[in-house]
């Protein structure tokens, strides 16, 4: 089976199905529960719901990490063939406030008990304005059909930068940002470092201790293919790294040289 185009079909299905939803029912933007440091919304659960379905309707049995209800197997009983690990919304905010900056974001691994950030296979990474970023490994990385690499501008670095609403943001953050450079915090980590992957910022720096697995999982396979490199925020390395990993921060950059020279700026600030 073509496993890049099997997780490419289903991230664009389930992001399709729930953007229906969106367009039909009004109660999209519910809160079902609330998290220290997050909430589902009804259009999370419907993607989950989604994932489920698309999954039974192309015949596999996978071991899935998600999100919103966590790790399943579906078909619930049988022996599963592939692990996927899922943000059914990333951006959901953006979402409800009409912002159209959110995708969904599906990882494939065929190794379906202890899967690490290296043992992923492929990725998409499929944006609400109808494009997807996807990758496999060792394939490259690619955009609608086109092939796409990490660009650096040193003249005026681009940084998504993700550091409120979690204690005192880091003096080497601080420092970063009084630089002569251009930040946004766009409100979709993968994404953002999918737009690292295909050259539009310099850098991805989330200094929180709040990813997930689930958030970065096929857009870190999709920015190691673009030319990208990534570590967690102190520089160290996560191909080691359960796919279901908690609480962590990230360091993404075009390459390993603005990396290295990004890591030793907060190292010394």
């Amino acid at each position: 089976m073509d496993e890049l185009a099997l997780v490419r079909r289903m991230a664009e299905g389930v992001l399709e199905r729930s953007k229906e939803y969106l367009l039909s029912h009004e109660d999209y933007g519910e809160v079902l529960k609330r998290r220290k440091t997050d909430v589902t919304r009804k259009i999370d659960m419907v993607a989950e719901e989604a994932l489920d379905a698309i999954i039974m309707e192309e015949g596999i049995r996978a071991r899935v990490i998600s999100e919103e209800v966590g790790e399943r197997v579906v078909p619930h009983g049988k022996e599963p063939e592939y692990t996927l690990v899922m943000d059914p919304i990333d951006g959901s905010a953006n979402l409800v406030l009409g912002i159209p900056y959110y995708c969904t974001s599906l990882a494939l691994s065929k190794k379906t008990s202890g899967a690490t950030f290296a043992d992923v296979d492929a990725g998409a990474v499929a944006a609400t304005w109808g494009g997807t970023f996807y990758a496999s490994k060792n394939g490259g990385a690619y955009y609608e059909g086109e092939r796409i690499s990490t660009m650096e501008h040193p003249e005026k670095p681009k940084y998504a930068i993700y550091s409120y609403g979690a204690g005192p943001i880091p003096k080497g953050v601080i420092v970063l940002q009084e630089e002569n450079c251009v930040v946004r915090t766009m409100g979709s980590i993968a994404l953002d470092m999918c737009m690292v992957a295909k050259g539009a910022f310099d850098a991805i720096i989330d200094s929180r201790n709040r990813i997930s697995g689930y958030d970065i999982m096929a857009a870190s396979l999709i920015l190691r293919e673009a030319g990208g490199f990534l570590t967690d925020y102190h520089g160290r390395g996560l191909s080691d790294k359960p796919v279901s990993i908690r609480g962590i921060s990230i360091l993404g950059a075009a390459n390993e040289s603005l990396h290295d020279k990004l890591l030793k700026a907060f190292s010394q600030a």
